[in-house]
This record gives structure tokens, sequence and C-alpha cells, in this order.
């Protein structure tokens, strides 16, 4: 495989993205415009937040993801979290990239890590603390092979983008429907004192088209979070056996994370805005366990299992019953 070719791939599907959500965000607001009769300054106002929204990504978006998990930096004085920097640079070499990524540990028993970043040199590693806890050095050298494999393939630049466009849909949806709620609260208190205001029935119902039109937006908005994710996860696993030369670390490292996750709740802070950036599913979503058409349309992440199987070269029934009995 190319990873020349897919970093290029990736970097023109964010500028599709890109282009995509100001297309979709300019619709919205000629919708208002149409509904409300004030051209064009709903088309402007929503352009203007979409440019926002994407500039404060750029500048600030894998900040934002850190913070929004509570993530801190690394204590070199603890063993756990020292050799957790070392492991980082040692593959950051490996990889060839010039600068290594920020580590950070976020507080969370679950097994998980992610990568962010929209540039190589200016990204991040996040690990929970359960995988310093449970992991040995050839199982977080797998997993931290497959994050520094997003970042060689510029993953992290096509996914944080996502999230970045997803949450400002996701702002436009909350927005309109509690605006439609409010609206429809107040209506039914004037009910009680005086006539049906005809006007304000007629904003309630532009506001729920309105608010119909975001939410469809926001789901088109999820759907390519989960149209890009799975395959994203496998090309990853196969870039970190190509880094370690050892496919057993990562294979041992989301045998645990399956096992694991049987027991544990999901991991705090996690969104579904955020989701698709972890190496496993942090809501434990039980659509990332299955296969099929709607698995591959609304799953953030492809099943432990079939990943299991292809790094170790077994069939996948074999992996499936040895974690359900386990």
């Amino acid at each position: 495989m190319d990873y020349l070719v897919q970093q290029k791939k990736n970097l023109r599907k964010s500028y599709l993205l890109v282009f995509v959500f100001l297309f979709l965000m300019a619709t919205l607001g000629l919708v208002i415009d149409a509904l409300f009769g004030v051209f064009p300054f709903g088309t402007i106002l929503l352009i203007f937040i979409a440019l926002i929204q994407i500039l404060a990504g750029v500048s600030s978006g894998p900040a934002l993801v850190l913070r929004s998990i509570n993530a801190r930096k690394i204590n070199e004085k603890s063993f756990e979290e020292k050799q957790l920097k070392n492991i980082v640079e040692e593959l950051t070499i490996a990889a060839g990239l010039e600068k290594a990524p920020e580590v950070y540990v976020m507080e969370d028993e679950n097994i998980n890590a992610f990568a962010t970043g929209f540039k190589a040199k200016k990204s991040a590693v996040c690990v929970t603390s359960g995988l310093l806890k449970h992991l040995n050095r050839e199982e977080t050298e797998g997993v931290i092979a497959h994050e520094i494999s997003h970042i060689k393939n510029r993953d992290t630049l096509l996914m944080t983008t996502i999230s970045a466009i997803l949450g400002t849909m996701v702002l436009v949806q909350l927005f309109a429907w509690r605006s439609l709620k409010f609206l429809l609260w107040s209506n039914g208190r004037r009910r009680s004192s005086k006539k049906k205001d005809s006007g304000l029935g007629y904003i309630i119902v532009a506001l729920l088209i309105l608010a119909l039109v975001a939410t469809l937006f926001s789901l088109i908005g999820r759907i390519s979070i989960f149209a890009v994710s799975r395959t994203r996860e496998y090309l990853a696993d196969a870039k970190a056996v190509e880094l370690t030369r050892n496919p057993k670390g990562l294979s041992g490292a989301l045998r645990k994370i399956a096992k694991m996750q049987k027991n544990k709740g999901k991991v705090k802070g996690a969104t579904i805005t955020t989701a698709h950036l972890f190496i496993s599913d942090p809501l434990k979503r039980s659509v990332n366990n299955k296969e099929g058409f709607f698995a591959n349309l609304f799953g953030t992440h492809p099943p432990i299992h079939r990943r299991i199987a292809l790094l170790e070269n077994v069939p996948e029934e074999i992996v499936l019953k040895e974690l359900q009995e386990g």
C-alpha cells in the first residue's frame, strides 16, 4: 500500500468535506431566509458560523477534544507514563515522522486510546489510565503504532475535520429544537389568556421544518463519520503491524479491550462526535459488534473479533467464540 497516496486522498476528502459543509450550511441558511423572508441574512449568518467553526477547529480542534475528556500531559516521574513516551518516540522514528506527537493521559479504567491533530507536527496521542494499567509493553506498542499510523496516513486531519463540522451541525440542531420547544411552551400559556396568535403559529411551523432539516444534516454528518471510520481502522491496524513487525502486540491489546468492554462502562467524556477517534468504540454501541449494511452505515468501528482474526490470520468464528467464552 502507498501511504503517500493515502495521505493525498485524506487531504482531498478533508477539503471536500469542508466544501460540502459550507454548502449544507448555506442551504440551511436559504431555508431560514425562505421561511422567515429575511434573505440574505440567514444564509450569510450560517456561512459565517461555518467559517468560524472551521477556523476554530483548525486552530484549536485537537485541544478542544483533549479538554473535553479531561486529558492531561504525562507525568515523567511515573514509570508507566515515561515508558509510554519512549514508545511514542520510538514509533515516531519508525514511521518517519519529523516530530513526536504530544502524549496525554485521561483518567478512565477502560483500555482505549486515540490520536488527534490537523498536522503531524502538531498532533497528539492520548491513552487511558486503564491502558497503562492493563497492557504490557508489547501490547502498548501495538496500540500506539495504530495511533501513529492514523497520524502518518493523515486520518487525524480527516477525522478531526469531521468532528469540528459535526459539532456545528449538532449545535444548529439543538438550537432549532429548543427554540421550537420554547415557543410551543409559551404559546400554550398564551392560550389560557387570549386567542391564538396565527403569526406565532406560522413561526412554530417554520421552526419545526428548520429543526427537521438541521436534524437531517446532522444525520448526514454522522453517516459521513461512520462511512470512513471502519476502513480507517483496518488500514491503521495493517500499518501498525508494518511499524512493529509484531501483529501479536495489537491483537493482544484488542483481546483485552474486548474482554474488558463486557464489564466496564462508557469512556468518560466521549461523545458521538469524538467516538470515531478512539481505537475501539468508547460508547459501547452494539452496532460495532456487527457486520452488514446497517452496521457499515452506522458503526464507527469494525468488530473487534474480525480485526483480531485479520491480524492473526485465523477464522473469525474461532476468535468470536474465544471472546464470548472468555
